[in-house]
């Protein structure tokens, strides 16, 4: 790794972003107000967490996983920056205590870890106030290699099934059920009724592909309101349809499944990532979309999580539908199952 990192301006200050439970992201502004990196966000790492650190992160980013995207417009660019002497940390810091009553319960109190490293994160958010942005995780676009053969659900909609249960909630309860990842790339295989029947800009309610942009559209929303994605629905739809973004995707999590165990953190590296995608306001502007979060996990920390997970959901019955209480899902596999059922007791 070279040693020549960015460094961070001196008297910069910072807004809070968001975060997760590992990282925080701010916007640094230099003293008169401007953007010290344009198109840039700063992350740094929370204290206590079991991450690697961010050098290592960089490394692992650089050798590992950017060579397996050879467009590189379909990753989320990342660089380190340094820093040491900026007195930045203190401020971050202040800035998480102004806004701590907004922060997430679970996540309030955590404090960024005094490092001397930080990381520049390629700013997915909207270029003006009438682009639209929605981020999600697009998880097990294939099937866990522990699912029992006869599974009816994906491991997504399967842990789903189990966190509703064990927090004694039910799915959909509140008018939006878990999207099944699956749909993301196996209706690339279904006619869209809109494109078919070349209604540009219009809608079948009863096509699945629109319905599931607009799933998305609105969880990234947070809103029950229709009116301001309407624009965005069909072409989202389309982006669904024709990227080459999830199938790649899909792709290399299918070839981590295949490989030796050692390739159990690039396997779930391809799992925990997440998917940024930026429409403009603009006609004919094409969709921005890209993978970030590619962060290595750390094995020796979460083996023993991951094989647990898929030892409840194995023996609870989740990949079956056969817990209790049973949770509805809108599993593909599932779906698909019900259909072939329709089909048999016709013939």
């Amino acid at each position: 790794m070279p040693n020549d990192k960015t460094v961070l301006p001196p008297d910069c200050q910072a807004d809070f972003i968001g975060e997760g439970a590992a990282n925080v992201v701010f916007h640094v502004r230099l003293p008169r107000g401007g953007p010290a990196f344009p198109g840039y966000l700063l992350r740094v790492p929370k204290a206590g967490t079991s991450a690697f650190s961010y050098e290592e992160l960089q490394e692992y980013w650089e050798k590992t996983v950017a060579p397996l995207f050879e467009d590189g417009r379909l990753l989320v660019k990342q660089s380190l920056i340094s820093l040491k002497g900026s007195g930045i940390v203190p401020k971050l810091n202040a800035t998480l205590a102004e806004v701590g009553a907004t922060r997430r319960q679970d996540f309030q109190g955590s404090r960024v870890a005094d490092v001397e490293c930080g990381m520049l994160v390629q700013d997915m958010r909207g270029r003006d106030a009438h682009d639209l942005v929605l981020e999600f995780k697009p998880k097990w676009l294939s099937q866990s290699p522990a699912a029992p053969p006869d599974a009816t659900r994906c491991r997504n909609c399967a842990r789903e099934a189990y966190r509703a249960n064990k927090d004694g909630k039910t799915l959909g309860s509140t008018g939006r059920a878990p999207l099944c990842p699956l749909k993301l790339v196996h209706l690339r295989e279904t006619a869209c009724d809109h494109e078919q029947a070349g209604h540009k800009g219009q809608e079948n309610p009863d096509c699945e592909i629109c319905a599931t942009a607009a799933a998305l559209l609105l969880r990234s929303r947070h809103s029950a309101d229709q009116s301001h994605i309407a624009p965005y629905k069909a072409r989202l739809a389309h982006w669904i349809r024709r990227n080459e973004l999830l199938p790649l995707l899909r792709r290399l999590q299918v070839a981590c499944d295949a490989g030796l165990e050692s390739d159990r953190e690039l396997n779930m590296t391809m799992r925990d990532c997440t998917c940024f995608v930026r429409m403009s306001s603009k006609p004919g502007t094409p969709v921005d979309a890209r993978l970030g979060d590619l962060d290595r996990k750390n094995g020796a920390a979460k083996r023993a999580y991951w094989e647990e997970m898929e030892r409840k959901l194995a023996e609870g019955g989740y990949y079956e539908g056969k817990e209790v209480p049973r949770q509805r899902t809108t599993c593909w596999l599932e779906r698909g199952l019900k259909t072939q059922e329709r089909r048999e007791a016709m013939e």
